[in-house]
C-alpha cells in the first residue's frame, strides 16, 4: 500500500468510532430549491386544493360502488414520502425522529420539508433525464450542459410552460454556458422529423411517429399532417450561427507540421466547438419523394400547421419579394436552404404551451399523477386519442385547472398531490387486473426505480447523502471552460491547446507528480496533527462522554478533518446520487443492472426483476460498501449496546419500521449464537426482501 493510501485509510477508520453526532442537513446544498414552497403558496391553501381532489376522487369511487383504502401507519408513510418526494429511503435518524414525533401535523410538515430539500431536485432531475433522454456523451456532443439546464430548471421552479418553450426555441453554441436548453433538439441531431415526433409524444401525449411514413394505421393522423407539423422545424441547423473559434483559420498554418493525430484531434475539437442550434424556422417542409396519397404530389411544399387546437399564425414572405431574399440567402454559406426564416419554432412553442391547447396541460398533470400514485388517470400516458377518457374525468379536469391556477409550478402541483388523503392510503395487496382501469382506492404498490434503489443503498452508507450533491453545473463546468478557452484563444494559444487535447488546465507529467507529492504531504501532515485528538475521541466514545465527543469532533473539523459524515463531498466520486453521475450509468453499474433507461428512447426504464440483480446485491454493493466498508449502518450496528438494539437499527434503517416481537426474538437468538455473522445475514436478508425493493 502506498504512503498516501495508508494515510487515507488511517483517517477513514475513525469514522467507525462515531455515533450520536448531530445529523448533517442538506439545507445549504447547492441543489437546494431556490425558494421554500410555503413562501409561494400558504399551506392552508394547499390543503384546500388537496381536500377538493380527495372529494372528487371519493365521489368517483362511490359511483363505482367502491370505498377508499385505510390510512397507512407512520412507518409506511415516512418511507413512502421519502421515496416519492426525494427518491430515497429515510436514514435511521430521520425515521426515528418522525416516528417519535407526536405533533398532529407532522405528515404535512414532513412533506413540505422534503419538497424544500436538495433531494427533491435530485429526484425530479432523474425524471426529466429519463423523459428527455439526457445523455452525458453523444458522439462529439457533451450532454452535461443539457443536464445542468434541467437541474437548474427544477431547482428554481421554472414554470413548466416556460421550460418547454425554452427547449423548443433555444439557440446558440451547445457547449457555451447558458445554452444548455439546446441539448433538447440536439438530442435528435440531424433528425428534425424525429425531434418533432418525440416533442408531440412527450409534451402532448400524441403518437404521430407512425404517420411519418404513411397515414396512421390506428389513429386519424395523415402523413401530410405529420409533415405540416415537421415544417415548424424547417430550416433547423445543428451548428451555431456564428463561428465559435475566431482564430481557427489563423491556427491552421501553424498546425501544418503537426502529426496526423494532432490534426485529427484539432478537426474534431473545432467541429465540436461549432455544434449548436440555429435557424428560427422556415415553416416549410417538402413531402417525401415516395408520397403516394392523392391530396398532394411528391416533393411538394407543405406549410406548417397544427394538428389540433387553434390555428398557428405565421407570416410568410411576400412572393414578389421572395427572389431578392433567396439571392441574399444563396450567398450566405451558413444558410442550408433558400427558404427565409419566419420564427416558426417560436410559433410552435406558442401553440403547444397555450393554456387552451387541448392536451398540453392534461398530459403533464397525468404524468405527474402517475409518478406520485403509480399509474395515470389516463393510460397509456403518452398515447392520447380523440376517444380517450380518464378513469375519473372530473378529477382530471380539476387537476388541469389546478396547474393553470398555480402558473405551471410543478413543485406546488406535486405538493398538492402529496397532501391528499390518497397519498396516505394503503396500497392494494395485489396487482389490479391489467385489462381494467385502476380506480385509485390507494396508490399502487410498485418496485423502486433503479435510481431510487441506488440512492436508497447509498443512504445505508452515508449519514447525509444529500449533503454530497454537487452544484448543478459541476459536471458541465469543464465543458464551459474548454469552450470559452478555445473561443478566446489567439492562434498560438489555440495551437498549444489543440496539441494538449484542447482541455484547459491539463497538467503535464511533472505537474502531476508535483501535485501528487503535495497531496501526500498534506495527508501525512493532517494525520500527524490529528492523531492525539483521534485518540482522545476514541476514549471519550468508550466512556460515553457525549459532550466531549461533540467538542472533539468540532476541533477535528477545525483542523480540516470533517467527521460529520463518512466521506466529505468530492471524495468517493462513484458513490454519488444517481442524478450526479454520468447519464446514463455504464453497463456494469448497479443502476444499469436494475433497469435504468439507456436514454435512446423515451421512458425506457424498467423495473422488472432479473437474476443478475440478486447476484449484484449478494456479491457486490452490500458486501463491499455496506457490510465491509465504513458505512453508517455498520457503525451504528457495531456501537449498539445490545442485540435487541442491533435488530431495531437494522429494521429501522433498511425497512424504516420497528421489528415485530417475533422478528426481534428470532434475530436476537441468531445474534447471541453467531454474533457478527448473524448481523450480516440480517442486513442481507432485509436488503434483498420485497419489502425493501417495493414502494409500499
Amino acid at each position: 500500500m502506498s504512503p498516501r493510501s495508508t494515510a487515507v485509510a488511517t483517517l477513514a477508520n475513525v469514522f467507525l468510532l462515531l455515533a450520536g453526532l448531530p445529523a448533517q442537513t442538506s439545507a445549504g446544498s447547492p441543489q437546494a430549491p431556490s425558494r421554500r414552497v410555503a413562501s409561494v403558496v400558504p399551506l392552508p391553501r394547499i390543503q384546500q386544493y388537496a381536500s377538493h381532489l380527495d372529494t372528487l376522487l371519493e365521489n368517483g369511487l362511490k359511483k363505482r360502488g367502491e370505498t377508499p383504502h385505510a390510512i397507512v401507519d407512520d412507518a409506511t408513510f415516512v418511507r413512502r414520502a421519502y421515496l416519492g418526494i426525494v427518491g430515497r429511503i429515510p436514514t435511521l435518524a430521520e425515521a426515528e425522529a418522525f416516528l417519535a414525533d407526536q405533533a398532529a401535523d407532522k405528515r404535512d410538515q414532513l412533506t413540505d420539508r422534503l419538497l424544500d430539500s436538495a433531494g427533491h431536485t435530485s429526484h425530479w432531475s432523474n425524471f426529466w433525464f429519463d423523459l428527455l433522454r439526457v445523455k452525458s456523451r453523444q458522439r462529439q456532443l457533451s450532454g452535461e450542459p443539457f443536464a445542468h439546464f434541467v437541474r437548474e430548471a427544477v431547482r428554481t421552479d421554472l414554470p413548466y410552460d416556460q421550460f418547454v418553450r425554452q427547449l423548443l426555441t433555444a439557440e446558440g453554441p451547445a457547449h457555451a454556458q447558458g445554452n444548455g436548453a439546446t441539448g433538447y433538439l440536439l438530442r435528435d441531431m440531424n433528425m428534425p422529423h424525429d425531434a418533432m415526433a418525440n416533442t408531440l409524444r412527450v409534451f402532448l401525449g400524441t403518437r404521430l411517429e407512425c404517420a411519418q411514413c404513411h397515414n396512421h394505421p390506428f389513429d386519424t393522423w395523415t402523413q401530410k399532417e405529420f409533415y405540416a407539423m415537421a415544417a415548424f422545424f424547417g430550416g433547423l441547423r445543428y451548428r451555431a450561427a456564428e463561428e465559435q473559434v475566431p482564430n481557427g483559420a489563423a491556427a491552421r498554418p501553424l498546425l501544418a507540421n503537426a502529426d496526423e493525430r494532432t490534426k485529427a484531434q484539432a478537426r474534431q475539437l473545432l467541429q465540436r466547438m461549432n455544434l449548436g442550434i440555429s435557424g428560427s424556422g422556415t415553416g416549410l417542409e417538402k413531402l417525401p419523394s415516395d408520397y403516394k396519397y392523392d391530396d398532394a404530389k411528391p416533393q411538394s411544399p407543405v406549410l406548417a400547421a397544427a394538428i389540433f387546437g387553434g390555428q398557428v399564425k405565421l407570416k410568410y414572405p411576400d412572393p414578389k419579394a421572395e427572389p431578392k431574399a433567396r439571392n441574399r440567402e444563396r450567398n450566405n454559406p451558413r444558410q442550408r436552404n433558400n427558404d427565409p426564416e419566419i420564427a416558426s419554432r417560436a410559433a410552435l412553442a406558442d401553440w403547444l404551451t397555450d393554456r387552451k391547447n387541448p392536451r398540453f396541460t392534461k398530459v403533464i398533470v397525468n404524468r405527474v399523477f402517475a409518478r406520485v400514485f403509480g399509474r395515470g388517470l389516463v393510460e397509456p400516458i403518452d398515447d392520447w386519442r380523440k376517444d380517450t377518457e380518464a378513469v375519473h374525468p372530473d378529477l382530471l379536469r380539476q387537476l388541469e385547472r389546478l396547474l393553470v391556477e398555480l402558473d405551471y409550478d410543478l413543485r406546488q402541483f406535486e405538493r398538492v398531490l402529496v397532501h391528499t388523503q390518497l397519498f396516505q392510503r394503503a396500497a392494494p395487496a395485489e396487482d389490479p387486473p391489467g385489462d381494467q382501469p385502476y380506480t385509485f382506492r390507494g396508490p399502487l404498490l410498485r418496485r423502486m426505480s433503479a435510481e431510487q434503489l441506488w440512492d436508497s443503498l447509498l443512504t445505508l452508507v452515508f449519514d447525509d447523502l444529500d449533503d454530497r450533491l454537487r452544484a448543478p453545473d459541476h459536471r458541465a463546468r469543464e465543458v464551459y471552460e474548454q469552450h470559452q478557452k478555445l473561443h478566446d484563444a489567439s492562434a498560438e494559444q489555440l495551437v498549444a491547446l489543440l496539441e494538449g487535447g484542447g482541455r484547459p488546465g491539463v497538467m503535464n507529467r511533472e505537474q502531476v507528480r508535483e501535485e501528487t507529492r503535495r497531496q501526500l504531504a498534506a495527508d501525512t501532515e493532517l494525520q500527524k496533527r490529528t492523531q492525539p485528538l483521534l485518540r482522545e475521541l476514541a476514549a471519550a466514545r468508550r466512556a460515553g462522554d457525549q459532550g466531549k465527543v461533540l467538542a472533539l469532533a468540532e476541533q477535528l473539523r477545525n483542523e480540516g478533518l470533517d467527521l460529520g459524515q463518512r466521506a466529505g463531498r468530492g471524495r468517493e466520486g462513484d458513490l454519488l446520487r444517481a442524478s450526479d453521475l454520468a447519464q446514463p450509468a455504464p453497463g456494469n453499474h448497479l443502476l444499469h443492472q436494475f433497469g435504468q433507461s439507456h436514454r435512446d428512447t423515451i421512458d425506457a426504464a424498467s423495473t422488472a426483476a432479473t437474476v443478475p440483480q440478486v447476484l449484484t446485491m449478494l456479491n457486490g454493493f452490500l458486501d463491499q460498501k455496506v457490510l465491509d466498508g465504513a458505512s453508517a449502518l455498520k457503525r451504528d450496528l457495531e456501537l449498539a449496546p445490545n442485540g435487541e438494539r442491533r435488530v431495531r437499527i437494522a429494521f429501522l434503517t433498511v425497512l424504516n419500521r420497528e421489528p415485530n416481537p417475533a422478528e426481534v426474538l428470532q434475530w436476537r437468538r441468531a445474534i447471541a449464537i453467531d454474533g457478527d455473522s448473524a448481523i450480516r445475514d440480517l442486513v442481507w436478508v432485509l436488503c434483498n426482501s420485497n419489502e425493501f425493493r417495493f414502494v409500499r
